[in-house]
This record gives structure tokens, sequence and C-alpha cells, in this order.
């Protein structure tokens, strides 16, 4: 993550799973957690920041998607 590489990379991907709906939504459970914890490494980068908070509100208002993570996917979303 300390790159600039990796945070162009990071940023790229981000923005454009901010900006797809379908992108966001055919992630499963663990995907989206993994991805919330990924996205927590750049926090001062808009594109991961817009990221994460669509990412989030889609797992605050999708019941079924937050009693489908197991222990490990709560762990990772909420490191995230």
């Amino acid at each position: 993550p300390g790159t600039p590489d990796c945070e162009a990379a990071a940023s790229a991907l981000a923005s454009r799973l901010a900006n797809d709906r379908d992108l966001r939504n055919a992630l499963n459970p663990q995907e989206l957690a993994k991805t919330l914890n990924a996205l927590s490494k750049w926090p001062d980068t808009p594109d991961c920041a817009d990221a994460a908070n669509a990412l989030a509100s889609r797992l605050a208002n999708e019941r079924s998607l937050r009693n489908a993570l197991d222990p490990q996917g709560v762990a990772n979303a909420l490191n995230a």
C-alpha cells in the first residue's frame, strides 16, 4: 500500500466500484468484507473513501448480507 503504483491501482479500481452499482451488488458477503478492509488502507484517497462508503451503505442496509457474513467476514468488515 505504500507505493504510488499500488495507490493508483487501488484508486482506479475503487473508482470503478464506487460508480458501478452492479459491480458492488455482485460482491458476495466475504468479498465485500475483504474489499472494505482493503480500501481502508487508503483512507485519504477520495476514490477509496467513496467506494468504502458505498459498500458500507450496502452492508448497513441489507440485513441478509450482514447475516451471511462468517466470523472472519465480520472481523474484516469491522477492521475497515
